[in-house]
């Protein structure tokens, strides 16, 4: 693989030739950093009986090196403008490849799951964009929850809401989720000087690795269970009974009967707030009323 130097120098090198200009409204901030690169790669342990989606290519460089591990490569970049660099870095080599250029959000990623299936471990990785943090990781959740290793970047300023904890004002979806679902380590702290251009804030490198198979972890992946969760946070400081009201599930009858019950069985004051439930109280509560 090449230093970081070299890394730096090509990337340089293809945004001249192609008049590339980073979008800041994209969170467009390139890996450049060989030292980072080599923890990404031994992270995840990449070989042919691997399936691997990379979650914003942008201009490839780490994608080359995931896509010549893995048995098949499945790239999402919503910027058009890096098809030209795609085409450059990976016209010579020897890969199953696929690439897809359309905001990940918006991507049926069904589509795939059939030729994902031929493959022993699924694994993501994604440099995320600090604005769609939460969005993408509860779309990747969904979209691959036979995924074993999701290896993500965060940015400082997105980790509160990645690690919150109940009570806390960041807490919401995304840990309720991300932690039924799996169980987050760091991995290494990564300095705003390797990317390119260079950030004002720095990032982590986290690992967010799949539990084994539970009701709870798959009903972290359920459509219906995250707009849950997040209708009843959204009025966070109210008790939870009126949360509740907000939710698709608003016959007061039935919430009435089954949260006498569910605060019993978890031995809840009645005046308690939607924020202090944990992450498996979420999920209880959401299976209790879809079975009434």
């Amino acid at each position: 693989m090449e230093s970081s130097n070299s890394l730096k120098k090509e990337l340089l090198s293809l945004m001249r030739q192609y008049s590339f200009y980073p979008r800041h409204n994209l969170g467009q901030n390139f890996l450049v950093d060989k030292k980072v690169f080599d923890c990404i790669i031994r992270q995840l342990s990449l070989g042919k009986e691997d399936a691997v989606v990379e979650i914003g290519m942008g201009p490839g460089l780490i994608s080359r090196e995931l896509a010549q591990r893995a048995g098949m490569y499945l790239g999402c970049e919503i910027d058009h403008r890096f098809k030209d660099f795609h085409a450059e870095l990976f016209s010579n080599l020897d890969i199953n490849a696929h690439f897809i250029y359309e905001d990940a959000l918006k991507i049926d990623f069904s589509l795939y799951r059939e030729r994902l299936a031929h493959y022993d471990r699924l694994l993501i990785f994604s440099n995320l964009p600090y604005y769609i943090t939460t969005e993408l990781i509860l779309k990747m959740i969904r979209s691959f929850p036979q995924a074993e290793q999701m290896l993500l970047m965060v940015e400082k300023a997105a980790l509160n809401r990645v690690l919150a904890r109940p009570g806390t004002k960041a807490y919401g979806p995304l840990s309720i989720v991300s932690s039924l679902w799996g169980e987050w380590e760091k991995v290494m702290t990564v300095s705003g000087h390797s990317f390119e251009p260079t950030p004002r804030t720095t990032s982590s490198l986290y690992s967010l690795m799949a539990r084994p198979d539970s009701q709870f972890k798959k009903t972290a992946s359920i459509p219906a269970f995250q707009e849950f969760a997040a209708a009843v946070l959204r009025n966070r400081r109210k008790t939870l009974a009126n949360s509740l009201m907000y939710t698709e599930i608003q016959e007061d009858h039935v919430i009435k009967k089954v949260l006498s019950s569910f605060l019993k069985s978890e031995k809840i004051k009645v005046g308690i707030r939607a924020e202090s439930l944990t992450a498996q109280q979420f999920a209880k509560l959401y299976w209790l009323l879809v079975k009434v």
